[in-house]
């Protein structure tokens, strides 16, 4: 990969080597001889503080003393008065002589600096002689060491400048060395370094391919163990909400289709009564008005099932929060109680309603409990339970009845009902929409299968359960909504 993370790590790592092996040439060219001249200066100061105190106590093994430090350290030493007069020299130039020469570095660093030697400070300076082969390096320090007695130290480098090209060739070479091995570990370390980045690019592609069976590695607890960590999370975020979403398309489909054949069926049924009403309107005016009673109630089918589905879509696609607030039970269930007379309980033979079945309305709630919820919408759901347990209830005489119960995290409402049970493998999916026990959908039952969808929406919103069972005589639906921590 011509901008791989690894290429560019080692560019850099290349890049700062070579820059430090230049570097450190560079200073070797330039500042070798001013500082080996500086360092050369400041131990030959340190020799002549020595020579000071040494001269007054042993005068006679001075001249040894000289001896020594010409031959250990390369150093000439000559002895002078102020006037320049020679007492002792380690010079080969100067033995012989009985003053220094006029002009000569060593007068002149006397001449120069006789009022500073007096005081006992140093004096110093360097310069650079010319041979015929080569360019020789001198310093010279002096120092007073006693009555009239003036050291002068000398030292010359004549092959300086030569060991320090001969510095630079090698930094040269060793820096070559160093500049492979850096690469080397630079590679080992690049490789280390990358290793994870390429294995999370890979999980990230499997991602975007929707496939989550790859995760990464995480073996550290850096900045890549923390991403590692964070893409494998997103992994299976992703993978539940795919497979939610594929679940939820799924079941979009089966709506469809469920609501294809709902509609299709009373509408087959209007369309042939009302061909038929075109024969017989003429002929059989009673016959022709039982088919427009057939053609309305079809119709109110239609209405209601049209109705059904638009709650049931609106609840479903709504993320608002349910409109809570604290009212008592009493209140839920005087208008559970209400409406529930007046859809259900119409008097046998009132006109233009058939006779239906007799119910044992009953309700159990304790005075003073509260709810916490949006009334109106547990109100549904409460209501649409009791309109399943009335279409489901078996026997010319059945028995519905409604309890509340306040309980510690929540206010539970059962809905019984007498009559056959619901099969066991119908249990979990009787919430579902268009789910009915009786896969034969009969036109006498005013249930749609949505209104059981539409109760397990409003609960989910309340942060409730739903469940249902059976019991000794009938099945028992129950629902509950939660209240917050504070309303506990």
């Amino acid at each position: 990969m011509k901008n791989s993370i690894r290429r560019k790590h080692m560019t850099m790592i290349a890049g700062i080597l070579t820059g430090f092996i230049v570097l450190n040439i560079l200073l070797t060219y330039l500042l070798m001889i001013p500082f080996s001249v500086k360092l050369s200066l400041i131990q030959l100061d340190g020799v002549a503080k020595g020579l000071s105190g040494y001269y007054a106590e042993n005068e006679q093994g001075f001249t040894e003393r000289l001896e020594h430090i010409e031959e250990d350290m390369n150093t000439r030493v000559t002895v002078v008065d102020a006037g320049g007069h020679i007492f002792f020299t380690t010079s080969e130039r100067l033995i012989g002589k009985e003053s220094l020469r006029e002009g000569s570095p060593s007068y002149k660093i006397l001449r120069d600096n006789i009022e500073k030697l007096d005081v006992g400070k140093a004096a110093s300076f360097s310069r650079i002689a010319d041979d015929d082969l080569h360019k020789q390096i001198q310093v010279y320090i002096a120092r007073k060491i006693g009555y009239d007695r003036y050291a002068i130290f000398s030292r010359s480098y004549r092959s300086l400048e030569n060991s320090m090209r001969i510095a630079v060739i090698f930094e040269i070479f060793a820096g070559m060395i160093l500049l492979l091995i850096g690469l080397f570990a630079a590679k080992r370390f690049s490789d280390a370094f990358v290793k994870p980045i390429i294995q999370i690019t890979e999980v990230a592609e499997h991602i975007s391919n929707l496939e989550f069976d790859k995760k990464a590695d995480v073996t550290e607890e850096d900045e890549l163990g923390i991403l590692a960590a964070s893409i494998n999370r997103m992994s299976d975020h992703l993978q539940v909400n795919v497979e939610q979403l594929r679940e939820d398309i799924e079941n979009r489909k089966k709506l469809v289709r469920n609501l294809s054949h709902e509609i299709r069926s009373p509408l087959t049924v209007i369309v042939g009564y009302a061909d038929r009403m075109k024969k017989v309107i003429g002929k059989n005016p009673e016959k022709a008005l039982d088919y427009c009673n057939i053609i309305s109630d079809e119709s109110s089918r239609v209405d209601l099932l049209v109705k059904e589905m638009l709650d049931f879509s609106k609840l479903e696609q709504d993320h608002t929060a349910p409109e809570k607030e604290t009212f008592e039970a009493k209140k839920l269930f005087e208008e559970i109680r209400r409406q529930f007379y007046q859809e259900h309980m119409i008097p046998a033979g009132a006109e233009g309603k058939e006779e239906k079945p007799k119910i044992d309305y009953i309700e159990q709630y304790r005075d003073g409990d509260v709810i916490y919820a949006d009334f109106y919408l547990l109100l549904r759901a409460v209501h649409n339970l009791l309109r399943n347990a009335v279409t489901y209830a078996g026997g010319a005489h059945c028995i519905i009845r409604v309890t509340g119960e306040n309980r510690e995290n929540d206010y539970q409402i059962s809905v019984y009902n007498s009559g056959s049970h619901i099969p066991k493998e119908e249990l979990q999916s009787i919430w579902e929409p268009f789910s009915k026990v009786d896969k034969v959908r009969s036109r006498s039952q005013k249930g749609y299968g949505l209104g059981l969808s539409i109760v397990k929406e409003i609960v989910q919103q309340h942060h409730g359960s739903c469940s249902v069972r059976n019991v000794d005589d009938g099945v028992l639906f129950t629902i509950s909504v939660c209240r917050p921590a504070d309303r506990q």
